[in-house]
């Protein structure tokens, strides 16, 4: 039996008659109530709708949602979730030659250029073609079509080289950066997080700036001398001692490096890190043959290096123009050691 009342509401252009009808519940589909409009005054009643189940309804409504916010009903941004991505990101594999610009070939970045047949090219070879083709009083041209042309912003193609993010190669030492394909020359050429190596001989030992301090203390046994800036310290280097490793207020590390000669010790500061960045230093050296109360007396050598070398020792440990030669007559007689007195300035930019 179908429960059902109707009324009528007069309308200032015509007459409209609702009859709404509310049925009982399926007693199999569990259906919710239908409801049925019908318009008078001439207008075909609307077609019956056919009765959904309830998981019909739920599903509809979720399709619903997911477009009204924006998300992709196949799953993939469950699975983007699952494997860590943000949403909106793909993995995939590129010919990395793709990504070369076809004169240079340096990585393509933006602005880029093609022809009318769609030849790509970075700007600074656009620019090199125009000035040829000026040199020899011709048009700009093509060297593939092998004919004069015009070139327009290839737009669609910057879209895509700016969305393409690489991992830094340093991601094993620690940096976690994806950037910009074409930013990544200068990335890692600045990266912090680029290695430093061991200066001992025989030591494969590479790793980030940190983990190169513990590996001194952990696996050669060097003891660090911790200093202040702008102030003097006074330390004993044995004449066969290569390497002493002295660590700032900032936790930069500086390696004080003796190599021995046939006419003395040359002594000399390198700052162990994988770039030129950060805070520059200076240094003075200075050895003499004995200190009484708190004067050196006798022979005195002094160096002065206006700015200290930077290196991650990926090439072992070289002499700077900036040194300080060590007669043997100034080491110690019974011990054999040089006793050397030492500043380091941090620099102010």
């Amino acid at each position: 039996m179908v429960n059902c009342w109707s009324f009528t509401r007069n309308h200032p252009q015509q007459n409209l008659r609702l009859h709404i009808a509310f049925f009982p519940p399926h007693p199999q589909r569990h259906t919710l109530p239908l409801l049925v409009c019908f318009e008078a005054s001439g207008i075909s009643p609307a077609p019956r709708q056919e009765q959904l189940s309830m998981a019909e309804v739920a599903a509809c409504k979720r399709i619903k949602t997911e477009k009204e916010l924006g998300a992709r009903p196949d799953g993939a941004a469950a699975v983007a979730a699952e494997e860590g991505r943000p949403d909106g990101e793909i993995s995939a594999k590129i010919n990395s030659e793709a990504l070369l610009c076809r004169i240079c070939p340096g990585p393509l970045k933006p602005p880029i250029f093609k022809c009318e047949a769609g030849h790509v090219l970075c700007s600074p070879c656009l620019e090199k073609l125009r000035l040829d083709g000026f040199a020899l009083k011709l048009e700009i041209f093509c060297d593939l079509c092998c004919k004069t042309t015009s070139y327009r912003r290839c737009v669609e193609l910057e879209l895509l080289i700016n969305a393409i993010k690489v991992p830094c190669s340093n991601q094993t030492y620690g940096c976690n950066e994806s950037i910009r394909y074409h930013e990544k020359e200068k990335h890692e050429s600045e990266c912090t997080h680029a290695p430093c190596h061991c200066p001992e001989t025989d030591c494969t030992f590479r790793g980030a700036i940190c983990c190169l301090l513990e590996h001194f203390i952990t696996a050669h046994g060097w003891s660090p001398t911790n200093f202040s800036y702008n102030k003097p310290l006074k330390v004993s280097v044995a004449r066969d001692h290569c390497f002493t490793l002295l660590v700032g207020e900032d936790q930069s590390m500086f390696l004080l490096t003796n190599t021995l000669t046939g006419i003395g010790n040359a002594l000399s500061m390198v700052c162990v890190r994988p770039h030129e960045s950060g805070p520059n230093y200076s240094c003075n050296i200075s050895a003499a043959n004995s200190v009484v109360g708190g004067k050196a007396e006798g022979r005195l050598v002094f160096q002065k290096d206006p700015l200290v070398l930077s290196s991650s020792l990926s090439g072992g440990v070289r002499l700077g123009k900036f040194f300080l030669l060590v007669p043997p007559e100034l080491a110690d007689n019974p011990s054999g050691e040089l006793t050397v007195h030492i500043r380091v300035d941090r620099l102010v930019a």
